[in-house]
């Protein structure tokens, strides 16, 4: 019979808890599956109750990854976990109407990460955009990396005084932020325009596109900016964190007179 356990996480990671066993995750899916940033499942997935956990994390669009026993046995604490690790994060999300109804600035400035992975780059922007006073970091559920402890530690403490949001669609996120009358900017080398053309006095949301794949066909058309950085030197692009950095701190530059 399979038992609900619960462990903190080793030392090298402080900041998340989590949650083992068959029985404790597919409980913690049903009761609150919005704690969870990511689940850790054994190769072989063939048991019924571990089906059933892939199943319901993919309906509720909760990132899923593989691991060997002997990370989930790092990541739990315990050869006594059944193949299956939840991990949950201490972070308290903010709405997104929690944000637009008290805003930081009389011009409000959103930045919104369409599915990064790596999470020091994750990491990097939110240190960014709390340094420039932003107003939030938006993610989307389901994609990209959770905000674990990589996360915080790449954001050197900037994590505790910035508001992250979580929505459900990028698509819908955008529509709406577009009627309450945000420009909406993101950035591709073969634009037309450099990001110093723009006005970023007026309420902006930044969008930044995945590592590799960079932005999605329906948050394209939903821009109403798309700009480039001017490159001198051999390199064709930015890392994601550096490319963010540059066009944030163009905005403060603009903002501060």
């Amino acid at each position: 019979m399979d038992r609900a356990n619960h462990a903190e996480i080793p030392a090298q990671e402080p900041r998340e808890q989590v949650v083992y066993g068959r029985n404790a995750v597919i409980e913690l899916l049903q009761s609150k599956p919005e704690s969870v940033e990511k689940i850790y499942l054994q190769f072989n997935t063939s048991h019924p109750k571990l089906k059933e956990i892939v199943i319901t994390a993919r309906r509720l669009k909760i990132p899923c990854g593989k691991a060997r026993m002997e990370k989930l046995t790092l990541i739990s604490g315990t050869a006594k976990n059944q193949g299956v690790c939840a991990l949950i994060s201490s972070l308290n999300y903010y709405t997104l109407d929690e944000v637009l109804a008290a805003p930081r600035n009389s011009s409000p400035l959103l930045v919104i990460l369409e599915g990064l992975e790596d999470p020091h780059n994750v990491g990097a922007i939110i240190r960014t955009a709390e340094a420039v006073a932003a107003d939030a970091v938006i993610m989307i559920e389901g994609k990209g990396t959770p905000i674990n402890a990589s996360v915080h530690k790449a954001s050197a403490g900037a994590l505790s005084h910035m508001r992250v949001c979580k929505v459900k669609s990028l698509v819908k996120t955008l529509d709406l932020l577009h009627e309450r009358g945000f420009s909406i900017v993101a950035a591709d080398m073969e634009a037309e325009h450099n990001h110093t053309d723009i006005d970023w006095t007026r309420p902006t949301v930044l969008v930044m596109g995945a590592e590799g794949s960079g932005l999605g066909s329906e948050t394209r058309k939903r821009c109403d900016r798309i700009v480039r950085i001017p490159m001198a030197g051999c390199v064709e692009s930015l890392n994601v964190s550096v490319a963010a950095g540059v066009m944030l701190y163009e905005a403060m530059r603009q903002r501060l007179g």
